[in-house]
C-alpha cells in the first residue's frame, strides 16, 4: 500500500475516534479539565484514564495514536462510561470507530508498535520523538554489536586564513570522550581525512602533521595533552585502505574507560573559502551525543549561510561529489540536528567534554591566533545513527563550484 493512502485513511480514521471520544467526555457529568478528572469520574486505571485525556486532547491526531488504549482497555472505558449514564449511540459510535482503528493496523502494519511507528511520520512532533526513541533504542544494540560506545563524540574544524586566498590551514581534532569498550579484543578506526570537489573523480588525502609531538613515534597523530588514557596501551597498526588505520583499545569496561583525542594540520591548496562547501565528520562510534564545530573567522562566518545535516552512510556508496546523492541521502534520516552559531569566546563547553574550554584555547594558542576574531558553528545530534556523516554546508553570494572536506 501507497504511504499517501495510508495516512489519508487514518487521518480519516483518527479523527473519528477522537471524535466519539470527546463526544463521550462531554456527555460525562462534571467538569472534565485535566486527566485525573477521567479516572475519578469513571473509576478506572489512572493510566487508562491518562490515555483517554490525551486522545481527546490532542489536535495531532497522528500523534493521538499512541494514546489509543488496547481493546480490552478501551471496552472497560465504555462499559464505565455506561454506567455513568452515556447514552448508547454515543458509546457505539466510539466501538465502532476503535474497531475501524483495529482494522487499519491490520491491513497496514499487522500489530500496534508498527502502526505507531508508521503514523508518527505524519506528525512533525511525533516523528522527532519517534527518531529520538528509535536512536536510543538502536544505541543500546550497536553498543554491543560494535563492541565499543562512548559519551561523545567531537569533530573540530578550525579553517586559517593564509595570504593565497586559495590556500587555507585546516586544524582537525576528532576526540571520542568516554571512550570504553564492551566486548574483548574489539578493534576500532582513526580515519584519516579526505578532500574532494565535484571536478575530481577520487577523494585525495591533503598534506597534513600533527599539531602537539608524535608520541612514540606513531603514525596517528594523538592530541597528548587531552587524552587521559595511558597511549602505550592503545596499539595501532597501518591500515588496510589508505585512509584508515587500526586503533586496539586493551582494557575491556570502566578499567579501560578513555578520551581519545587527535590533532593534525592539514594544507588546503586550491581551496576557495567563499565557494559553496562543506565539511563532514563520519560517525562510526556508538555514541550519546555527536558534535561538530567548525570555527571560521567572523568576517567569513557573517557573509555565509550555514546548514546542517545528518547525512545516512548511503553517500559512502559514491567517491564523488553529487549534490542529488547527499540530498537523497540526508532525507532517508528522519533528524533534524541541533544548531548553534556563536562568537568563539561565548562557545566553551559541550556536555560531556570537561576539557572543551581548554582544548579551544590550546588549538588558538599553538596557531598563534585570536579566538576575538572567530565564529563557532556547531551541529549536534543525541543518539546519533551509525554509521552516518554529520555535515555542515555553507553558501555565499557568488559561488562557481562546491568542495567537500571529511
Amino acid at each position: 500500500m501507497r504511504s499517501s493512502l495510508l495516512g489519508t485513511q487514518a487521518q480519516e480514521c483518527l479523527t473519528g475516534l477522537k471524535n466519539a471520544v470527546t463526544d463521550i467526555l462531554l456527555a460525562l457529568p462534571g467538569e472534565l479539565e485535566q486527566p485525573r478528572d477521567v479516572y475519578k469520574t469513571l473509576g478506572i486505571d489512572r493510566m487508562i484514564g491518562w490515555n483517554i485525556f490525551k486522545l481527546h486532547e490532542l489536535d495531532d491526531c497522528f500523534l493521538s495514536v499512541r494514546h489509543i488504549p488496547r481493546k480490552a482497555a478501551f471496552k472497560g472505558f465504555l462499559r464505565a462510561a455506561s454506567r455513568q449514564g452515556v447514552v448508547d449511540s454515543l458509546l457505539s459510535t466510539a466501538e465502532s470507530n476503535f474497531n475501524l482503528f483495529e482494522d487499519l493496523v491490520e491491513l497496514h502494519a499487522g500489530d500496534r508498535p508498527s502502526m505507531e511507528m508508521m503514523l508518527l511520520a505524519y506528525s512533525e512532533e511525533g516523528s522527532c520523538q519517534a527518531s529520538l526513541d528509535h536512536r536510543k533504542l538502536a544505541f543500546s544494540g550497536n553498543r554491543y554489536l560494535y563492541g565499543l560506545e562512548a559519551m561523545t563524540r567531537l569533530t573540530i574544524s578550525l579553517f586559517e586564513p593564509t595570504e593565497d586566498s586559495s590556500r587555507w590551514k585546516l586544524t582537525l581534532i576528532k576526540g571520542s570522550f568516554g571512550l570504553r569498550r564492551n566486548r574483548p579484543d574489539i578493534p576500532w578506526f582513526y580515519v584519516h581525512p579526505r578532500v574532494f570537489t565535484e571536478f575530481e573523480g577520487q577523494p585525495h588525502s591533503p598534506r597534513s602533521r600533527p599539531l602537539s609531538e608524535p608520541f612514540d613515534s606513531s603514525s596517528l597523530p594523538y592530541y597528548t595533552e587531552f587524552c587521559n588514557c595511558s597511549l602505550p596501551t592503545v596499539s595501532s597498526r597501518g591500515g588496510f585502505v589508505e585512509s584508515v588505520e587500526e586503533i586496539f583499545p586493551l582494557e575491556t569496561g570502566n578499567a579501560g574507560l578513555m578520551d581519545l583525542v587527535f590533532a593534525e594540520i592539514i594544507d588546503l591548496d586550491g581551496f576557495v573559502m567563499d565557494e559553496d562547501s562543506s565539511t563532514s565528520a563520519k560517525v562510526i562510534t556508538p555514541c550519546q551525543l555527536a558534535a561538530m564545530d567548525i570555527i571560521v573567522p567572523t568576517s567569513f562566518a557573517e557573509q555565509c549561510r550555514f546548514t546542517p545535516r545528518m547525512i545516512s552512510s548511503i553517500l559512502e556508496e559514491s567517491d564523488t561529489y553529487n549534490a542529488k546523492l547527499i540530498d537523497l541521502s540526508r532525507s532517508i534520516l528522519p533528524v533534524k540536528p541541533g544548531f548553534e552559531m556563536k562568537p568563539t569566546i561565548e562557545q566553551s563547553t559541550l556536555d560531556g567534554v570537561e576539557s572543551y574550554g581548554e582544548i579551544i584555547q590550546d588549538i588558538f594558542k599553538r596557531r598563534d591566533l585570536n579566538p576575538l576574531n572567530y565564529t563557532t558553528i556547531r551541529m549536534f545530534v543525541p543518539f546519533p545513527v551509525i554509521p552516518s556523516n554529520l555535515d555542515i554546508s555553507w553558501s555565499t553570494i557568488q559561488t562557481r563550484k562546491h568542495t567537500v572536506i571529511n
